[in-house]
């Protein structure tokens, strides 16, 4: 590929293709082998804030079970269904929720508690 910028000729290379891949097997894997007999029932408000087809609720959930406080996961529990119902139809609060909890996902996938 050539480019002219200022009467100069420049010439840039392309990088090879590379196939993506997952960074964190690990996590991914784990989360993604539990069954809805695992406890998924209990993450309602991550699965009306991401929606079903996304992982992330996914991984919200795991970081719900294994880092978060005692006291969010109690809570989480107890209020939980109720919230995820609301959420339903009310896109301006799920994209609210999904950003309170992008830094617990981003947490999980790090590896970090």
């Amino acid at each position: 590929m050539v480019a002219k910028s200022n009467n100069s000729v420049k010439q840039t290379v392309r990088k090879a293709y590379q196939k993506p891949s997952l960074v964190k097997a690990g996590v991914l894997s784990a989360v993604t082998a539990q069954t809805p007999t695992s406890g998924a029932e209990k993450c309602w408000v991550a699965r009306a804030a991401f929606g079903e087809a996304d992982i992330r609720w996914m991984i919200f959930r795991a970081w719900l079970v294994d880092d978060a406080p005692a006291w969010f996961r109690s809570l989480y529990i107890r209020y939980g269904e109720a919230i995820g119902a609301w959420l339903a139809g009310r896109d301006g609060a799920r994209a609210a929720v999904r950003a309170l909890m992008m830094p617990a996902i981003k947490r999980k996938l790090r590896g970090r508690s």
